[in-house]
């Protein structure tokens, strides 16, 4: 998974692969590994390295602000940049995890009629699990991830489709 990441007027893209903790990556040449444990909404304790840190985390329109010691960086997942919404009321139907990750279940199939607050996928990171949930009525239009998949952000767990529009497409709607 590439991520951009801007710090002031320094851009560079990232590419980070998981691992049971979290996730690996190179800055410069030189290797990093990171595990993260949420602290709180916008808290996270992140180990680079073996170095414990508290980062600052709020979302930011294609990605997350993470401030440490004073010093913000913008990450912003590069795939996901490639696709812009073409109108403004269209809907995100891909349901992402939040952070590295490990799949514990999913929960739904393709042609899953779903309402929202509805589980998906259950997940696990740093030993705690968190339920992803339908964020509106759709129908289950692909599932991405198999139980036991290392997952990263921005990566589709699966693919939701708004109620009403699939019945536009298959002209059954009313």
């Amino acid at each position: 998974m590439d991520y951009r990441c801007k710090a002031g007027n320094t851009e560079t893209t990232l590419t980070c692969t998981t691992h049971k903790d979290g996730f690996a990556t190179k800055i410069d040449g030189k290797a990093y590994s990171v595990s993260a444990v949420p602290v709180d909404e916008t808290k996270l304790h992140l180990c680079i390295n073996g170095r414990g840190l508290l980062a600052h985390v709020e979302t930011i329109e294609g990605g997350k602000r993470v401030t440490i010691g004073g010093v913000s960086m913008d990450v912003l997942d590069a795939d996901r940049l490639a696709h812009t919404p073409s109108a403004p009321d269209e809907l995100p139907g891909d349901v992402t995890p939040p952070m590295p990750s490990v799949v514990v279940a999913v929960l739904v199939a393709p042609g899953d009629h779903v309402d929202k607050g509805t589980p998906l996928v259950t997940l696990s990171a740093m030993k705690m699990e968190t339920t992803l949930s339908a964020p509106f009525d759709a129908m289950v239009s692909a599932i991405n991830t198999n139980p036991g998949d290392q997952v990263m952000p921005g990566e589709i767990l699966v693919s939701l489709e708004p109620k009403g529009q699939e019945e536009e497409k298959t002209g059954t709607g009313g």
